[in-house]
This record gives C-alpha cells, structure tokens and sequence, in this order.
C-alpha cells in the first residue's frame, strides 16, 4: 500500500498549535482558587442557555451588519427591552456581542458565526445540543445511570437519540442540521492529509448529504463515490445539490438508502470505506455487527476501512475528547475510545489496525484493513 498520509508537516504544526491552545486553555484551571474554579465550572450552564435563547431569539441576524439599540431589538422581535439588555450586556462580557455605546450593540467576530446568512455558521449546533431534547437527559437522569450503567436518554424518552429522531421529524431535521455544521467546525483541510487519490472508489458510510464526499471528488477527478445513510436523509440529499455542484461531479455520486446493521454497499476492488463520527455512537456489540456487515462486503477486495473518529488518550484525556465521550455517555450507549481499545475492538471484528493518521482536525484517521492469517505466517 502507498503511503496514505499527505501534508505531514501542515498536521504536526496543527498539532503543535493546538497543543498550545490547550495549555492556554488550561491556565484558568491553574491559577484560579479551587472554591471559585468550582463555581465557575458550576455555573458554565448559565452562559450556554443564555447562548442558546439569543440563537433561538435571532439576536444575530437582527443585527445583521448594523449597531442597533435593545429598544430597536426589542420592537422588531416584540421583546421586553431591559431583560434582553441585560441577556445581550451579558453575552457581549464573554465576546458575544459587541456594546459599542450604552445599551447599543453590533455584532462581535464570534456572534457573527450565528447569523444564517453567514455559510459557516454553527446556529444549529448550539440549538441542538442545547434544545429540551438534548438538556434534559444531563439535568433529569445522569445521576441515576452513574449508578446504574444506563442511557439516561433512554430513561427520559425510552429510546435512544437515533431512535428517538427516527419518531420526531423536527429533532431529526436539528440533528441533521447540527451535522451538517461540524466541518464549520473542523473546516476541511484534514481533507488534504489523506492521500484519496490511492483508491477507485469511497463509500462514506452514514455520510448525511454527502458535503464530505464532494469535497474530496472535486479534487480527485478520477474518483467516485457512494453516501450511504438512512433513507430519510438520502432522499433529502439526492436534490440537495442540484443546481450547487457541478454536473459533472455530480454524476460520480451515488446516494444510497439503507440499514448499515442490515447490509453496507457491495465493494469494488479498491474501494475506501469511510466512518466518519460512526463508531463512538455504537457500543462495542454494534460496531461489530457493522464490521461484520462490513467484512462481507469486502469479501476478496482490496478495499480497506477508514474510520474518522477521536482517539481518547490512555491517562489525562484532553478535556475536549472527555466532553465528547459524556455526551456519548448522555445519548447513546457508544464513547470515544482509547487505542488499545480501538485496536481491540477491530481485532475481535476480524480487522486490523494499518495506520493511524494524525490530520489537522480533533480527530484520528484510523486505517484498517481485514486480517489475512496467510500474510501474516
């Protein structure tokens, strides 16, 4: 196999930059008096629910590129002017907003990446973590899964998150949504790590409208595709470009619908399988009846198994990886895992570990490929 990794100096100055950011990051928790660094940490929920009702309220959009007053907000959105003043005075102390004069504000560089206008917003990511849905498994049931090993969306809503989008259209659009915001996130250079252009064929597996496969055919010609999620996405996503993409890149992409505990697309003989954010939502016994679907799929090929998703350290986990893994913890029965038990996980499922890949995003590029005892004797 060539090698898979491009761009190598880029990643290890992205890494170095954010290992940087981290210790800045840290410095807080360091310098601040523990009583008062558990208040703050205590009291973080007031700041993300004022964040979530200015989002809902449209506070960003309102202000487009003007300064306006809370009374001129407060007449167009028919709000009360002085509780809102107050929302918008505290919101633009932590760099929401900007107060140019008294009770007068603008948007701030950070409050403008919650305008709709704005393509690389991340409006739907805050409401969504932030909804009633999402809220309320942290506030009602976390205390009595640490006790008892459950999902405490389960408990509130007797399903999991996906279960529970699948009965709830509105939630569902959110959630899809809020992904389709997370290379707003991440941007997509990590594209650039990875040496496409090795294979014939990606299929990006639970791939939503397919942006991330798109992304990478614009620049691989000679590449075609396949997004494969479930059918009420794909359905969405098979007019969502019409007209945005070029045809002729277009016509290299196919949408599939389907079940990927059920059955995955049949593999060419080089294709990429690709799980990007997949597998942390799972528990180990649903990745592997995945990997088992997918180790059928491959049969005799020469395709191998990309698997985008954050690699939890051994000892001191980065508190961002730690965040995602209770989040995994709240809504589903997956988590972020450690490399040993990445390289177990697989193992079990009759893969192994090829490579794994740093690239200029939170996430690891992980590498596998099935075992083959007779090249291994």
């Amino acid at each position: 196999m060539k090698k898979l990794a491009t761009k190598k100096f880029r990643v290890k100055l992205f890494n170095k930059l954010m290992s940087i950011a981290s210790a800045l990051q840290n410095i807080p928790a360091q310098i601040t008096p523990p009583p008062f660094r558990l208040m703050q940490i205590g009291s973080l929920f007031w700041q993300s629910r004022a964040l979530y009702v200015a989002t809902k309220l449209e506070l960003a959009d309102v202000l487009g590129d003007t300064e306006k007053s809370t009374q001129e907000i407060a007449t167009v959105l028919q709000l009360h002017e002085d509780h809102l003043y107050r929302l918008m005075r505290m919101l633009g102390s932590m760099g929401i907003f900007d107060e140019t004069a008294p009770r007068v504000f603008k948007n701030s560089k950070t409050s403008a990446f919650l305008r709709q206008d704005n393509p690389k917003n991340v409006r739907a990511m805050i409401l969504m973590h932030n909804s009633p849905e999402m809220t309320k498994p942290w506030m009602e049931s976390l205390e009595e899964s640490i006790r008892d090993g459950g999902v405490p969306f389960a408990k509130v809503y007797g399903v999991d998150v996906f279960g529970y989008m699948d009965q709830h259209k509105n939630f569902d659009l959110l959630f899809s949504q809020a992904m389709d915001t997370v290379e707003n996130l991440t941007g997509n250079l990590f594209l650039e790590d990875f040496n496409w252009g090795q294979f014939d064929h990606i299929i990006d597996v639970g791939g939503s409208k397919g942006s991330k496969a798109l992304s990478i055919l614009k620049s691989h010609p000679n590449l075609k595709a396949i997004v494969f999620d479930r059918p009420q996405i794909i359905e969405a996503a098979k007019t969502h470009w019409q007209g945005k993409i070029a045809a002729d890149i277009l016509a290299r992409i196919d949408f599939q619908g389907g079940n990927m505990f059920e059955s995955l697309p049949a593999a060419s003989d080089n294709a990429l399988f690709v799980f990007a954010a997949i597998f942390h939502c799972l528990s180990d016994e649903e990745c592997t009846a995945v990997l088992s679907n997918l180790k059928t799929v491959i049969g005799n090929t020469q395709s191998s198994v990309l698997i985008a998703d954050a690699v939890a350290e051994e000892i001191h986990i980065n508190p961002t990886i730690a965040a995602f893994d209770m989040q995994m913890l709240i809504g589903t029965t997956g988590r972020e895992r450690t490399p040993s038990e990445w390289k177990q996980l697989l193992e079990n499922s009759g893969f192994e570990i090829v490579e794994i890949m740093d690239v200029r995003t939170f996430a690891k590029f992980i590498i596998a490929k099935p075992f083959q005892p007779g090249l291994h004797a």
